[in-house]
C-alpha cells in the first residue's frame, strides 16, 4: 500500500464516526472528558458523573469525513482501525477495491436513512442502529397500515444488507485465543 492510501480511505469513508458502525464510543481513562466535551462531543452523561463516559454517534466533531478535533480526538478514535483498513494495509485488498466496498456501504446506509425518513424518522443525530430499533418498536406497538408495513419490511431488509456488509468488511475480527 502506498503512503497516504489509508488516510484517503478514511477520508472517503467516515462510517466509524457517522453513526453507521457505532452507536457510541466509550472514553478511556486517559481521555480528558471535560476537554472533549468543551470541544463539542456530546457525552451521554456529564463527565463529572461517570468514570469513563461515552459520546454519541454520529460524532458531533465529524464534518464531511473529517474530524474537527483530530489532534485532540479520544484514544479509541486514534487507535481504531476497521477490518477494511487492516486488509488494505496487509496487502490483502487493494485501495480501489476498498473504495468500492466503502461506496457500497455508504449507499446501503443512505438507503436505510431514506426508508427511515419515509417512515417519519428524520433524526440524523442518532445512530442508525438506534433509529431502526426505535422504529421497530413503533411499528410493532400497533397494527401498521399496508404502506407502512411495506416500507418497514424494505427497511428491515436494507438494515440486514447493511449489517451483513459491515460485519464482513468493517468489524475487526475478534481476538484469537
Amino acid at each position: 500500500m502506498k503512503p497516504g492510501e489509508s488516510n484517503s480511505l478514511c477520508l472517503e469513508c467516515g462510517l466509524c464516526c457517522n453513526g453507521v458502525i457505532f452507536a457510541d464510543v466509550q472514553l478511556k481513562p486517559e481521555d480528558d472528558a471535560e476537554l472533549l466535551q468543551s470541544l463539542g462531543l456530546l457525552l451521554k452523561s456529564p463527565a463529572s458523573q461517570v468514570q469513563n463516559p461515552k459520546f454519541r454517534q454520529p460524532c458531533a466533531a465529524f464534518d464531511g469525513c473529517r474530524c474537527r478535533i483530530y489532534g485532540n480526538r479520544p484514544k479509541y478514535c486514534r487507535e481504531f482501525e476497521c477490518l477494511l483498513l487492516k486488509s488494505v494495509r496487509a496487502g490483502k485488498l487493494d485501495a480501489a477495491a476498498a473504495l468500492r466496498v466503502i461506496r457500497t456501504a455508504r449507499q446501503r446506509a443512505d438507503k436505510v436513512r431514506r426508508l427511515l425518513r419515509e417512515l417519519g424518522d428524520a433524526d440524523e443525530h442518532t445512530a442508525l442502529s438506534q433509529r431502526f430499533r426505535r422504529m421497530k418498536r413503533r411499528v410493532e406497538s400497533g397494527i401498521p397500515d399496508e404502506e407502512t408495513a411495506d416500507v418497514f419490511s424494505r427497511l428491515t431488509l436494507a438494515v440486514h444488507d447493511l449489517n451483513v456488509l459491515l460485519s464482513g468488511a468493517f468489524y475487526p475480527a475478534p481476538p484469537k485465543g
